[in-house]
């Protein structure tokens, strides 16, 4: 009897390691993620795993001074000041269909178009090279990120192969999505998450879902009996019964769209759309994990509630 239980259970694992998907077979409008969220080496000692490119970086550049810069003007920051590493400034880029990812003064990420370098001169000598990009980055030490008014330049389309853009849309659809106006009662806005994995910002259960939706996620975490649902990075999907408001951000900072659905917004690395899950209708064709239930995502200026671990009532 007992041979034959043994024997049962080895063929039951077997099937199930023939039949259950590996997350890097898995794609989903043209995104691919290599790992889940759960499994090791998601966590580095306590901090949560960083993006590494692949790719060496094309150079480091400095403006020609008699050229209009063409990079895009605008600077992007991590909001705690001390994350900011490749990984971080290429998907930021990607996820606004940037062709460039410049990194600057060891802390700043500033992208650019098929155009954004025309403005710019490779250093090919390497003492003007360590001269001018020589700063480490902030956020990982064992990168340059340019230096005071240089910068160490990547190619943004194939630098991380497991982070890919859809290629459903345009930039210009993309920003609508992301600006919309105030049209979805449930979204709270975009928070800033921890870097340390026993200090997530949602920290009451989590699973990452290859064709992850905002409904998706809302609807796994109110049946599981929590208040709040948090996307970060397009697949994953955090929960909990309270939360840190004061670490709000602006409503750019959170730009991944879901894998599931292009047309949603889901968080970012290091950043959460948090929604009230008590609006997820179980009734609804939510239940099909295939579906999103909404156009994008918004931001409200009202005050946030149900902060203080209650459990909002489900509406009728």
């Amino acid at each position: 009897m007992q041979k034959r239980l043994m024997a049962f259970f080895t063929l039951l694992v077997l099937l199930i390691s023939l039949f259950t998907p590996t997350f890097a077979e898995i794609k989903s409008h043209g995104i691919t993620f290599n790992k889940r969220l759960n499994e090791p080496g998601q966590c580095v000692g306590n901090l949560t795993r960083r993006n590494h490119p692949t790719n060496n970086p094309l150079g480091c550049y400095i403006l020609n001074a008699t050229l209009a810069d063409s990079l895009d003007i605008k600077e992007y920051r991590d909001q705690d000041g001390n994350l900011m590493d490749p990984g971080l400034c290429i998907i930021h880029c990607a996820d606004y269909f940037y062709n460039f990812a410049a990194l600057t003064n060891s802390n700043t990420c500033r992208c650019g178009n098929k155009t954004g370098l025309d403005a710019y001169t490779k250093l090919t000598d390497s003492t003007l090279i360590n001269q001018n990009c020589n700063l480490t980055c902030v956020g990982n030490s064992s990168y340059i990120c340019g230096g005071k008014n240089s910068f160490t330049v990547y190619n943004v389309l194939n630098s991380i192969p497991s982070y890919t853009v859809p290629n459903n849309m345009s930039i210009n659809q993309k920003s609508e999505i992301i600006n919309n106006l105030s049209k979805d009662s449930r979204y709270l806005g975009c928070f800033k998450e921890s870097q340390y994995c026993n200090q997530r910002v949602l920290n009451g259960t989590s699973r990452d879902l290859f064709n992850m939706t905002v409904s998706n996620c809302l609807g796994f975490c109110w049946n599981n009996g929590f208040a709040y649902a948090g996307l970060e990075i397009g697949s994953q999907c955090f929960c909990a019964n309270n939360f840190d408001s004061i670490s709000r951000l602006s409503i750019e900072d959170c730009s991944s769209s879901c894998v599931g659905n292009s047309s949603e917004i889901c968080g970012g690395p290091l950043v959460l759309s948090i929604y009230n899950s008590s609006y997820y209708n179980a009734n609804s064709n939510n239940t099909n994990l295939s579906i999103g239930g909404i156009v994008g995502i918004v931001c409200h200026d009202e005050p946030i509630q149900h902060l203080n671990g209650e459990k909002p009532e489900k509406p009728i």
